[in-house]
């Protein structure tokens, strides 16, 4: 009875670890193009890209970041999901961490890690058409908007469109995620998308660069959109004018 219950013991141990501590075949990086910065309410957040390097799709992509003050000590963790659910081979995934505690004004620097899970790939059914990007006059608001299309025989749930935004260094400054107004997108239908970064980040004026992906709970996007989209010089003298003003 004893080596039974020894037996049932070890097998459900074995069962747990294996349920806890699954490791993703494809190799999730995060990459070192990230940037920490605190927003308007005084909030820290770390804006970056991960990426699947490996050979196998991945899910819950989990980015962990531990904070530390001047003198070396943590003082704060925070974790955030990857805005693709789903993160196919060699395709990148933009994210943001934020940590809302009275910490965050202490925050002299952090480390990053990320745990991911196998999972079946999606198919690609998603494709951004166009794009384009334009200051608002009034609100001095970045926004990037476009048309994305369905090119999958079966209709797109949820569907979002995400988008990283980065310096001329080719840092990631910020990075947003937009669901279309309808949410749903049915076979070969079109729609336009607005993706929006408020001038109250402080962050417009750092942007010279964008990149665009999407998702919906059934597809993943077609990757032929050119990944970088570079702001245009009538943007760009836009954004000096906008930075100029606010400053005043």
């Amino acid at each position: 009875m004893k080596g039974t219950l020894l037996v049932l013991f070890f097998g459900m141990l074995l069962f747990a670890m294996c349920v806890f501590e699954a490791k993703a075949s494809g190799t999730v990086v995060v990459l070192p193009n990230h940037t920490g910065w605190r927003d308007a309410l005084g909030y820290y957040r770390v804006s970056g890209e991960v990426e699947n390097a490996g050979d196998g799709a991945v899910k819950d992509v989990w980015i962990t970041a531990t904070f530390y003050d001047a003198g070396g000590n943590m003082i704060g963790t925070a974790n955030e999901h990857a805005y693709l659910k789903v993160l196919l081979p060699g395709r990148k995934s933009p994210f943001e961490v934020l940590l809302t505690t009275a910490a965050a004004s202490q925050v002299h620097h952090y480390s990053l890690s990320v745990t991911a899970t196998d999972t079946d790939p999606i198919p690609e059914g998603l494709e951004i058409l166009s794009s384009n990007s334009y200051i608002e006059s009034i609100s001095g608001n970045l926004v990037v908007s476009g048309i994305i299309k369905n090119v999958a025989s079966e209709t797109a749930h949820t569907v979002k469109v995400i988008a990283a935004f980065y310096n001329e260094s080719g840092y990631v400054v910020a990075t947003l995620c937009s669901y279309l107004g309808s949410q749903d997108l049915g076979p070969n239908e079109t729609t336009s998308f607005n993706v929006m970064l408020d001038w109250n980040t402080y962050r417009v004026g750092l942007v010279s660069t964008y990149s665009l992906t999407a998702e919906s709970l059934e597809y993943a996007l077609v990757p032929e959109f050119p990944s970088i989209m570079v702001l245009s010089a009538f943007l760009v003298a836009s954004l000096l004018t906008a930075a100029y003003t606010k400053k005043i």
